[in-house]
């Protein structure tokens, strides 16, 4: 029987607070924004009138944009994802958007996303497009060549993006775009620009320092300071190298001007090398064990990693999982279900590792066993070590 899903108000809270943030922070008319954000305002009103027996007035409602997520959100719904900012230095923060994403993929197409610069596909259609190219290389071998290609080509030079996506059998139309100006540095009469020490996406700046758009790796690296110098090539100052190696990235940050160089669409490096690149360094991680087998994207991506070792009878079916909100993630964990398959286990990056007891807590309320369906990375690797007797 299928399991029902708790909380469906979370995630109707959940859409319309985050896109409540974002239409606010958009550069539309404030005569609009206010007609837009009110009729936001109505699916999270309803969640206090249901679950706290309170009102939550339109002028509350626009302030607390302005302050955490937990703020918007009756105390029964909250998780602890939610201590996190809608609104940052004026603009949707990392956190708040890539929620906004989780749950507004499937409806909403980008043009309706403030600052994104997709104007006809959604992040969904994007994803389906990609895919469909995945599997257009018609092997196993193809496949998993396109897909490492998308997640190690996050930016670069043109020609060499180009005839990468090319070898791989993927399109460039649709798949790359020229380097946006939110992360142009202009110095004596250039245009630059730097790529994230993990993902190698062009990173944002703001106020002469720079952040990748992703939060889990702006936090492992912190905000990297631009060097300017006359007559030299810029530079950038003290940052942690160390956590970007933990986390399998590099101890360098590359810069490189603007012209002939080009990166992904924002939906394909966030749902495709945002991944992957955990995905790659669990491979890599796992393969550094002797007599550990690691397959990747089995059968066109049933999932991630298969993965088996010498005089072992078991084996492990990883899927890697990175949700902002691990309450959101076992809602599509149990909507697709694919937790049947006992050998099947959900590994999440370690900083998401507070995420993994609410995920294995709501899997088990929902689906009526005591199985352990969720890890982190380091609590993976270190069950395969043991297994295998390292």
């Amino acid at each position: 029987m299928k399991a029902q899903v708790k909380h469906p108000d979370r995630d109707a809270a959940i859409t319309a607070l985050t896109h409540a943030a974002n239409v606010w922070t958009s550069d539309e008319p404030i005569g609009l924004r206010w007609r837009r954000v009110a009729g936001l305002h109505a699916t999270v009103a309803l969640a206090h009138l249901v679950h706290a027996g309170v009102a939550l007035p339109l002028v509350d409602f626009v302030d607390a944009l302005h302050g955490p997520i937990a703020r918007l959100l009756p105390a029964s719904l909250r998780e602890e994802c939610d201590e996190a900012l809608l609104i940052e230095e004026g603009t949707l923060s990392a956190t708040a958007a890539d929620l906004l994403m989780e749950h507004l993929a499937p409806s909403l197409s980008p043009s309706d996303i403030a600052g994104w610069s997709l104007a006809a596909l959604s992040a969904e259609k994007v994803q389906g497009w990609l895919y469909g190219h995945l599997l257009s290389t018609g092997t196993q071998d193809g496949y998993c060549r396109a897909r490492e290609t998308v997640i190690k080509y996050a930016s670069g030079k043109t020609h060499v993006v180009v005839d990468a996506v090319k070898d791989a059998g993927l399109p460039r139309e649709g798949l790359f775009e020229a380097i946006p100006a939110w992360a142009w540095v202009s110095h004596e009469g250039e245009r630059y620009w730097y790529g994230c020490p993990i993902c190698r996406y062009p990173m944002r700046v703001q106020v002469n320092k720079l952040a990748c758009m992703y939060l889990p790796h702006e936090k492992a690296t912190g905000r990297i300071p631009v060097r300017l110098a006359r007559g030299r090539i810029p530079g950038v100052g003290n940052w942690n190298q160390q956590r970007s190696l933990a986390l399998g990235g590099s101890n360098e940050v590359t810069v490189a001007t603007v012209d002939r160089h080009a990166c992904l669409v924002r939906p394909v490096w966030r749902y495709s090398t945002i991944p992957g690149c955990e995905e790659l360094r669990l491979r890599d991680l796992l393969q550094a064990l002797e007599g550990v087998d690691v397959q990747m994207w089995p059968h066109t991506d049933r999932y991630d990693l298969h993965v088996s070792a010498d005089g072992l009878r078991r084996s492990w079916h990883i899927d890697v999982k990175d949700y902002a909100d691990p309450a959101r993630l076992a809602t599509e964990l149990l909507r697709r279900n694919v937790l049947n398959d006992p050998k099947l286990l959900i590994v999440v990056p370690d900083y998401r590792a507070r995420h993994v007891r609410l995920l294995n807590e709501r899997l088990r309320r929902e689906l009526g066993n005591g199985r352990k369906y969720a890890m982190h990375t380091s609590e993976f690797v270190a069950q395969v070590r043991k297994a295998v007797g390292v």
